[in-house]
């Protein structure tokens, strides 16, 4: 059980890291809906670095 929390928290910490890449002030103010973009930028981030 203990191997699944520190899996878990490793996505935590790569889906914070793309996250914190995708905030920028240009990205806040072009896309009308944020939370979908940076949902998808995740996605993206993360099939990047693993795949």
């Amino acid at each position: 059980m203990e191997n699944r929390s520190q899996s878990d928290q490793g996505l935590k910490l790569m889906v914070r890291k793309c996250r914190s890449e995708f905030e920028r002030a240009e990205n806040k103010d072009f896309y009308e809906d944020y939370r979908a973009a940076e949902r998808k930028f995740v996605k993206f981030c993360m099939l990047n670095k693993t795949g």
